[in-house]
């Protein structure tokens, strides 16, 4: 039996059609944009752990909650890494960001954090530590959350 060259053509436009709406399909995005986060890792000098975690304390740590008042920062973590192998760092740093408009920010913006939390430039200038003693900052990498639909 012989198919006539109208029943090839239409068979192949069907199959294109029904393909094109599959891959159409396939490709919908299902997901959306979420938080931001930024890891920092932290090779801590011998010894002075507890003299770095103590100055985080008195200064990231404030001013980073001053930026969750203002809805920038959703929240922040310190993992330690105790098993730690030559060039791992022996702590990681997080902040997730609400958005990427908080890296938006002028130093105004942080000027004016600075004086809330450590009072007068001259208690900043203070409290300015050489954090070089303390610690080597190693990579700071930034991800962005990515969060299905439902």
């Amino acid at each position: 039996m012989k198919c006539k060259p109208v029943v090839v053509l239409s068979i192949v436009l069907f199959a294109a059609f029904n393909s094109v709406a599959a891959m159409a399909q396939d490709h919908e995005r299902g997901w959306e944009t979420g938080n931001i986060v930024q890891v920092t890792n932290v090779h801590i000098k011998d010894g002075m752990l507890n003299a770095y975690i103590n100055d985080l304390n008195n200064v990231w740590r404030k001013f980073l909650e001053e930026q969750m008042k203002d809805g920038l920062v959703v929240d922040y973590g310190m993992y330690s890494n105790p098993n730690s192998r030559k060039g791992e760092p022996d702590l990681i740093l997080t902040v997730t960001y609400a958005n990427w408009a908080a890296f938006d920010r002028g130093v105004e913006y942080f000027e004016e954090i600075g004086t809330r939390v450590l009072g007068s430039p001259e208690d900043m200038r203070e409290a300015n530590i050489d954090r070089g003693a303390l610690r080597e900052l190693g990579s700071t990498i930034v991800y962005q959350e990515i969060k299905f639909k439902d």
